[in-house]
């Protein structure tokens, strides 16, 4: 993935947001203790869903000065953005309610303003996250911390990230918190809403345009719907670059970036894992790093974990192949660039993963 192709939505006056934030927090979260914002930065290329700003915090805690880097996620504005809508709220309140759970590893939230009277948009704090986050740019089977690693360290941190969404896939969708959860939100359940979100999404986000390989997918998608399923949380944009990795490479610090979650068949999240995984790499032409475990190691592992069958892994592949491509062609959309509109490297591979089953018959 390109730089072009992840803009960075900006702040017409972030002086201003640091010095609102400095204020809010200290009437807030950290009441009574001067709070202090320095080291105020948005990075580059953090995409266009929301602004990332990272700061460092200092405050008195009973008469010593504690310091902490904090980041910041605000609602990005304009008509040019990643999805149709954007719950920031939604995100914060699931992280919040997964928090919970023995054995998650999520962020640590610190406080979040839905209202947008702050800032004029919704926004979350939460601690930064010690750690190692695979890159997207470049793509980490290019690039990176993870080139670096030994194949027996790769292997591991891979298991780590699918062990962890056995954790999360586990959970019952009945339970009494993601009840209450889901009854506070607006999100897909189920297969047949999300089939009906990602048609909007095309019609949305394409703006009169089309894209011929997407179009077959979600037909094929529709005409072979599996039967019903298991129904759980899925974490939705599942991949090891929304994963933090503890620095010594043993485990998952946590999971990141919460705006595609839905209740459906948690097998969408391994597919989606696996299908972003080998577009990032065979899909760019580029072979897979030594050490990463196969499409059928994975799911047999997770299978075997979650006690969840996965014999529809072909169907959320192309699945998945489906979201990535229209999302991809919407980012560049919203640049001014069409060159990946109609055609591109992930709606290449959407059609070659859709034709697997076929050659193999």
């Amino acid at each position: 993935m390109s730089e072009d192709l992840r803009p960075t939505p900006s702040l017409a006056d972030p002086a201003a947001v640091r010095e609102r934030l400095q204020a809010w927090l200290g009437e807030t979260a950290f009441a009574g203790q001067s709070l202090v914002i320095s080291d105020f930065v948005i990075p580059e290329g953090t995409g266009m869903s929301n602004i990332t700003v990272l700061f460092d915090a200092a405050w008195d805690d009973n008469g010593r000065r504690q310091s902490q880097p904090m980041v910041a996620r605000l609602q990005a504005q304009g008509d040019k953005l990643a999805f149709p809508s954007y719950d920031l709220p939604m995100q914060y309140d699931a992280m919040a309610t997964l928090a919970r759970v023995p054995g998650l590893a999520m962020p640590m939230l610190v406080a979040q303003e839905p209202t947008g009277t702050v800032l004029g948009m919704p926004f979350y704090i939460m601690r930064k996250t010690a750690g190692l986050i695979p890159p997207d740019i470049p793509p980490y089977h290019i690039d990176g911390w993870i080139v670096a690693s030994t194949p027996e360290e790769r292997e591991r941190l891979w298991w780590a990230g699918v062990d962890m969404m056995v954790r999360l896939h586990r959970l019952p969708v009945d339970s009494g918190e993601l009840q209450a959860f889901a009854a506070q939100h607006d999100f897909p359940r189920g297969l047949g809403e999300q089939l009906q979100y990602w048609q909007y999404y095309m019609n949305w986000g394409l703006e009169g345009q089309r894209n011929l390989h997407c179009e077959t997918a979600l037909e094929w998608l529709k005409r072979h719907q599996p039967a019903a399923g298991p129904l759980g949380f899925c974490w939705g944009d599942s991949r090891m670059a929304n994963v933090i990795f503890h620095e010594d490479k043993s485990g998952v610090a946590a999971l990141l970036d919460w705006e595609m979650l839905a209740f459906g068949n948690p097998l969408q999240d391994i597919a989606w894992w696996i299908f972003m995984d080998e577009l990032f790499s065979l899909g760019l032409g580029c072979p897979r790093l030594e050490g990463f475990p196969s499409r059928q190691d994975t799911v047999q592992r997770w299978s075997a974990q979650s006690g969840l069958p996965a014999a529809d892994l072909h169907y959320y592949l192309v699945f998945a192949g489906l979201r990535i491509s229209l999302i991809l062609a919407r980012m560049s959309l919203a640049k001014g660039d069409n060159s990946m509109v109609s055609e591109s490297f992930a709606s290449h591979y959407l059609m070659k993963v859709l034709r697997e089953q076929e050659e193999a018959a």
